[in-house]
């Protein structure tokens, strides 16, 4: 099956086993309506949100969820108070090693200091579309996870992240669909989600060189190995 990593609510994928985000109270309370055998709901509160909601709002959410995210830092595409963010990504960091349950990070011009402060949170770590070409090793040191971004083949970053990411550490992502819009620069049908993820898989597959049926069920294991037991625990 084909694994969309990180996604937000936008369309209905269900030929896809998907780790769909809820990023404050109203989408979180969707994503966890949404769950299924092939819906993994995820939940937290986004460092663009970190000026408006609480952590203690998004807490009945986050205990439903077997994984914890988008949390992180964003000084690029946000001008959201970074105190606010600091406060809201380190309770979060803070409720991840209480629960036991592995994070999804955002690193958007942070990356350097968020991999210094997931140092000391040793629950599993998913790096969602890694787009800087520097302190990636920082992150590799940590056995993180990390998602491959629909521009992969315009992105040198995402490109390392291929290059040097370990074939068992490697997710596909969409996103979402405004997302791989935003990635590919132009309009993309609901229908197409599955052949952008399967661009993905083309991708890991020649980076590793391996055949894509090979990164297809890599892929799935590695979604389990990041998983681990937090399904069971969450239900």
């Amino acid at each position: 099956m084909l694994i969309d990593a990180h996604a937000h609510l936008d369309v209905d994928r269900p030929q896809l086993r998907t780790l769909l985000c809820g990023t404050e109270p109203v989408s979180a309370a969707k994503v966890i309506a949404r769950r299924s055998e092939t819906v993994i709901p995820c939940c937290a509160v986004h460092p663009w949100n970190a000026d408006r909601v609480r952590v203690e709002e998004m807490l009945p959410y986050i205990e439903q969820c077997p994984v914890l995210g988008e949390i992180g830092l964003d000084s690029v595409w946000t001008d959201v108070d970074m105190a606010a963010q600091r406060r809201a990504f380190h309770a979060q960091l803070e409720l991840a090693q209480q629960m036991k349950k592995p994070i999804v990070l955002h690193t958007k011009g942070m990356e350097a200091e968020i991999a210094r402060t997931i140092a000391r949170c040793d629950q599993r770590k998913l790096v969602h579309w890694y787009s800087c070409m520097e302190h990636l090793g920082m992150y590799l040191d940590q056995d993180c996870w990390f998602t491959v971004g629909p521009d992969w083949k315009s992105n040198a970053a995402v490109q390392q992240v291929l290059r040097r990411a370990p074939l068992d550490r490697l997710l596909t992502e969409t996103d979402g669909l405004s997302a791989v819009e935003w990635a590919l620069g132009r309009s993309v049908a609901p229908d197409e989600i599955p052949d952008v993820l399967r661009g993905e898989l083309a991708a890991i597959a020649k980076a590793k060189g391996i055949s894509p049926d090979e990164a297809e069920r890599a892929v799935e294991a590695n979604l389990e190995a990041f998983l681990g037991s937090a399904l069971e625990r969450s239900h």
